[in-house]
């Protein structure tokens, strides 16, 4: 998208991903006098070319084969060899939605990491098999059978049936919106996953194990944060969010008090720094306090709250089987939360309509 300041004839480009910050306003200098332009004004005036490149064919045909690579990425398994290693989990083996338990000899054991929302207890229930390691059922593979995605293992394909909103009908609108220039969640704002994905989606052969390697670095932090979404998503529908002034101040007020603190990078907001605190009362509420580092113009604080019933819930999920680590749930609640936000903006510039008579 190019910015063309008539006055001085200098132009500047920018990716789509600019538009993602609601509250941000563009200035142009004319000479000793600067001009102001809001967000909506902006939108009104891009808002068809979006959608003439959201709606070209050429466009929709990778992306319904990024909906298809994306799913691949975000059901790749995670695996350990031995018993000892499903108690003490690292941090680059939580990131996954299916946990394999892959012994020298007998079945492999595979562990769905996601909180089972009502609509999938029966797919989820049909499947799994009672038997080691965990003490809960699991999903048994024979041994050496383990795919590298379970993307195409009838359990996910029955998830998808039984509950669409949470597995299929968000995949379109954000591998169309990448495609076009929207954040990729990649640092520093660089589009490193949407330069791979406009790399490997015309081959052949863009689902092959090759690909998904290949990829897989460079859309790291987007399948992260997609599957903190998709692993915490019955939960993350009831939690609350709120803008104030001081934040731990209304926590304070409201009896919550201070567990922890820690910082928090959003690269879909130029690696934008939050400073991050955790409360609770020890018996009904946790909330989370964000507090920007660097304050906007008529920026707030924001809390994130949740019932201790929802937080012991995300514990578990986000453990893995293996042992609790509040900071690493806290993340995945986090980053839940901010998947949701910037897939609804990202949803919102592509389906932006003018108001009348203001086009």
């Amino acid at each position: 998208m190019g910015i063309y300041n008539t006055y001085n004839d200098k132009k500047k480009f920018v990716s789509l991903s600019w538009l993602e910050d609601a509250g941000r306003s563009l200035k142009i200098k004319i000479g000793r006098s600067t001009k102001e332009y809001q967000m909506k004004l902006l939108m009104d005036g891009v808002s068809s070319l979006i959608q003439a490149g959201a709606s070209a064919i050429s466009l929709n045909t990778m992306a319904w084969r990024g909906v298809q690579l994306l799913g691949d990425l975000i059901h790749v398994p995670k695996t350990a060899r031995s018993e000892a290693d499903l108690a003490l989990i690292a941090d680059n083996k939580k990131e996954t939605l299916w946990y394999a338990y892959t012994p020298k000899k007998g079945n492999c054991r595979v562990k769905p990491c996601f909180v089972v929302d009502e609509l999938e207890r029966s797919v989820i229930g049909s499947a799994m098999e009672d038997g080691r390691p965990w003490p809960a059922p699991a999903l048994s593979i024979p041994n050496g059978g383990l795919p590298f995605t379970m993307r195409n293992v009838s359990i996910v394909k029955e998830l998808a049936i039984a509950n669409p909103a949470r597995w299929n009908e968000f995949m379109l609108p954000v591998a169309k919106g990448m495609l076009l220039g929207f954040s990729d969640w990649s640092m520093g704002g660089e589009h490193i996953f949407a330069d791979a994905l406009w790399k490997h989606l015309p081959s052949p052969n863009y689902r092959s194990e090759d690909t998904i390697q290949a990829v897989s670095s460079a859309g790291r932090q987007l399948v992260i944060k997609i599957m903190a979404y998709l692993r915490l998503w019955p939960v993350l529908r009831r939690v609350g969010t709120e803008h104030v002034p001081d934040s731990i101040k209304e926590c304070s007020e409201r009896g919550l008090k201070k567990r922890e603190r820690f910082e928090m990078t959003a690269p879909n907001l130029g690696d934008k720094v939050f400073r991050v605190t955790r409360l609770s009362d020890e018996g009904t509420s946790v909330a989370f306090s964000i507090v920007p580092q660097t304050r906007l113009p008529g920026e707030q604080d924001r809390i994130i709250t949740l019932t201790e019933e929802d937080w012991e819930t995300c514990l578990d999920a986000c453990s893995l089987g293996g042992e609790r680590d509040p900071q690493y749930t806290c993340n995945s609640i986090l980053g839940g939360v901010e998947t949701i936000d910037w897939y609804a903006r990202i949803k919102e510039c592509m389906e932006w309509q003018p108001e009348e008579g203001e086009e």
